[in-house]
């Protein structure tokens, strides 16, 4: 029982190789193995033609009877005859040679018959058969003679009683030529035909798969896309190259499918946002026109704050729609491309210490966590100035305006859901490879429940990604963390964060 088991696995084994292989190794062992099929066939047919000559002459008597039999009538008549005759002394002998014509006339055209000396062993006389005596029948006949080894030839040599003694006789007979040389055409035509048979067989399986192939590229560059590829045919798909074309084929409109399905829930996301968005903004901005025109005409001058204040509240959430806008904008626009120049890492600075001021005056406690002892980059001091660093600052490759609306969207998240009462800090580090800032926060109770889209994390993502730079967050226990990876452009020399 293991024995068998284990013959099982060793042929299934086999086949998997042989389905795996690659179509030239194919047809390579296709060739190979159709060849010496063939070249067995041809031997097999060849060495069994005297059987087949049998069978013929038994299914279809007479057919191949077209000459005389050598039966012993015609030997005892041949042997009666050659008392009648003297053999030539030589073949200069012309009046003895002509007279042994009528006995060299008892043969037929496809029969030859030569007489030698029987001490000497010289040639006296003889006819060859008539059918050699054209040009082309003599070509035809050592043709056959090369490529059949002779079988088509029977000889026969023996000595026979003459009138004036005995001679060594020599009789060929070429009858069989008019079977072996159709057999052997037969045989050698068959079994190549019958191997371009088998390897044109497996070409036209090959060029289906390719049809069947272009037919289902054409089908998907139609839109279709909704057809499964292996669905469209009743072939057994191969495991070579085509069959991996039409498995990565599938793959690939699976893939589209889903690229075009995402493309167009994005895109009716994007048109019901900015729908909404655009509903959305009609009232407060019909608002704070109403409180700025009450403003205008001091119609009520004791509550200017009040509505200035209001003013305030709405310009805040028109700012947040818009920047949902932006936000959106980035995340699925496709196009843009940023313009990367070196920046010096004192612009990563200067937007920390900015926005870090800025929550302090909002009321949230920073804790400011930079590398101490540091030697400023020799800039100016606008923080997105790109001008000639000196030799030994730390320089990261940014776009200037995307760095800019990264922090200030980290940073409105933080005014947006952090919790006051617990600090923000903000740390900055340096390596050999990159410059890394995180940013820490309490998510206020009322915000944690709140569902939202983290368009702004994906909008960050976004304009990191077109840096080079890496974003990585953690939410647990209502605290939340943040933190930034820019790549190092120049480090020639050891230096600080800023």
């Amino acid at each position: 029982m293991t024995n068998i088991t284990n013959n099982t696995m060793i042929i299934d084994r086999i086949k998997d190789k042989l389905k795996n292989l690659k179509i030239r190794t194919q047809l390579f062992l296709l060739i190979f193995t159709t060849g010496l099929l063939c070249f067995s066939l041809y031997h097999f047919l060849w060495l069994h033609k005297w059987t087949v000559w049998e069978l013929l002459g038994d299914l279809l008597p007479g057919v191949l009877e077209s000459a005389p039999d050598f039966d012993q009538d015609f030997w005892i008549h041949l042997g009666e005859e050659a008392l009648k005759y003297d053999v030539p002394d030589s073949m200069e002998d012309e009046e003895g040679v002509e007279a042994m014509e009528p006995f060299l006339d008892l043969v037929d055209d496809y029969t030859g018959i030569y007489i030698y000396g029987i001490e000497d062993g010289l040639y006296r006389a003889g006819k060859a058969p008539a059918f050699t005596n054209s040009e082309t029948a003599v070509s035809f006949f050592n043709n056959l003679y090369y490529w059949t080894d002779g079988h088509g030839e029977e000889s026969y040599d023996f000595s026979l009683e003459f009138k004036n003694g005995y001679a060594q006789v020599a009789v060929t007979s070429l009858h069989r030529t008019f079977f072996v040389a159709p057999y052997f055409f037969f045989c050698f035509t068959f079994c190549i035909i019958l191997f371009f048979i088998i390897i044109l067989f497996f070409i036209n399986r090959k060029m289906q798969s390719v049809i069947l192939l272009k037919q289902n590229i054409l089908r998907m560059a139609s839109g279709d896309l909704e057809t499964p590829i292996s669905s469209c045919h009743r072939m057994i798909l191969p495991e070579d190259e085509i069959g991996i074309l039409f498995h990565e084929l599938d793959n690939l409109r699976q893939a589209l499918g889903e690229s075009l399905l995402e493309t167009q829930e994005s895109r009716k996301s994007n048109q019901d946002l900015v729908a909404a968005l655009s509903h959305d903004l009609r009232t407060p901005l019909t608002i704070l026109k109403g409180y700025l025109e009450i403003i205008k005409r001091a119609q009520a001058p004791e509550m200017e704050e009040q509505y200035l204040n209001r003013c305030l509240h709405k310009a805040d959430e028109i700012k947040e729609m818009t920047d949902r806008i932006f936000e959106y904008a980035l995340v699925y626009e496709e196009t843009e491309t940023p313009s990367l120049t070196p920046l010096p890492s004192k612009a990563l600075y200067l937007h920390l210490t900015e926005n870090a001021d800025f929550l302090e005056l909002t009321g949230f406690h920073v804790e400011l966590s930079l590398p101490e002892n540091t030697k400023f980059c020799e800039t100016t001091e606008n923080a997105d100035s790109s001008e000639t660093m000196r030799p030994g600052s730390v320089l990261f490759l940014g776009d200037a305006a995307l760095l800019k609306r990264i922090f200030n969207n980290l940073f409105s998240n933080i005014i947006k859901y952090g919790d006051k009462k617990e600090p923000v800090i903000i740390a900055g580090s340096l390596n050999e490879s990159c410059l890394s800032v995180t940013l820490k926060n309490a998510v206020k109770i009322e915000s944690s429940g709140i569902e939202s889209t983290k368009i702004g994390l994906k909008s960050v993502h976004k304009m990191l990604e077109l840096m080079d730079g890496t974003i990585r967050t953690e939410n647990e226990n209502a605290q939340f963390a943040v933190e930034l990876s820019l790549p190092v452009y120049r480090n020639n020399e050891p230096s600080d964060f800023r």
